[in-house]
């Protein structure tokens, strides 16, 4: 039975609190951003050992000394391009080659803040694989482990994204949209399996993603940092929630199309995210 906590803020009731300590869990995107946030908090607060992948080698070096002089937790790096069809594979073998893993994060995601053809559709590819069928294959992959044992965490970072349409994030939109509804539909069919499932879905964040496509420069109500964010999506977790929205400015957001026409909620998506013409 669902429990209502908050619309589109759930878990399921009865659920023990689940905990990470001693454990492996996989971290993707893990070099930057709210990936690493991610990391660290695994590592540092909830004293799991971190399979950490990014396509940035050095970086994810980085990352397991400063974890690991923090505390108890070791890092394993694993330098994977997700952008490539190859990816997830390579993330699997070598994640499991690291142990018993209980848990996966998938965290890695690219954007593009333009209108939709302002490159070609094949300069596209990188970001659909990253955001959504990396993390669908992935997903899938681990959740096959996850079942075998009976147990296991699978957190899929959406996005507000994720419920509303975007212009001119329409891609990325569209590959949040793709993973909610993906990781929704998994919690219902294996729902007495022993695996938690979970998604978060922040609003504005700065990052180096965002300042990189300038979306850092936008007014937005919703915007969390990094850190704050991973706490807020552990704890959620931990907690069983299924979709986890923070803070009400977010949580008004998502529910927009229930209230107006997707029509008027366009119209608003374009005043906000229109890019500013360059002189």
């Amino acid at each position: 039975m669902i429990e209502f906590v908050f619309p589109l803020a759930y878990h399921r009731g009865k659920m023990r609190k689940i905990s990470f300590d001693g454990k492996l869990v996989v971290v993707t995107g893990a070099a930057s951003g709210l990936g690493r946030e991610l990391a660290r908090r695994m590592a540092i607060v909830e004293r799991a050992d971190i399979v950490a992948a990014d396509c940035r080698g050095d970086r994810l070096e980085k990352l397991k000394t400063e974890i690991e002089a923090a505390g108890p937790a070791h890092v394993f790096p694993v330098c994977v391009d997700l952008g490539v069809p190859e990816g997830p594979g390579i993330l699997y073998e070598k994640a499991m080659a690291a142990g018993d893993v209980f848990a996966l994060i998938n965290c890695a995601g690219l954007t593009f803040y333009e209108k939709s053809l302002d490159r070609p559709f094949s300069a596209h590819r990188p970001l659909l694989q990253v955001n959504c069928l990396t993390v669908l294959e992935t997903t899938a992959a681990f959740l096959g482990h996850f079942l075998e044992k009976g147990e296991g965490a699978i957190l899929n970072i959406t996005s507000l994204a994720g419920f509303v349409s975007v212009p001119y994030q329409n891609y990325y939109a569209a590959t949040k949209h793709a993973v909610q509804a993906f990781t929704e539909g998994l919690s219902a069919e294996y729902r007495d399996s022993g695996v938690v499932f979970g998604t978060f879905s922040p609003g504005g964040m700065v990052t180096e993603m965002t300042v990189q496509s300038g979306l850092d420069k936008l007014k937005d109500p919703t915007r969390m940092t990094p850190a704050k964010a991973a706490e807020t999506a552990i704890n959620g977790l931990k907690k069983g929630k299924l979709i986890n929205i923070p803070g009400l400015a977010g949580k008004a957001a998502a529910f927009l199309p229930r209230f107006f026409s997707r029509k008027a909620v366009l119209r608003a998506g374009v005043r906000v995210y229109a890019p500013k013409k360059k002189s």
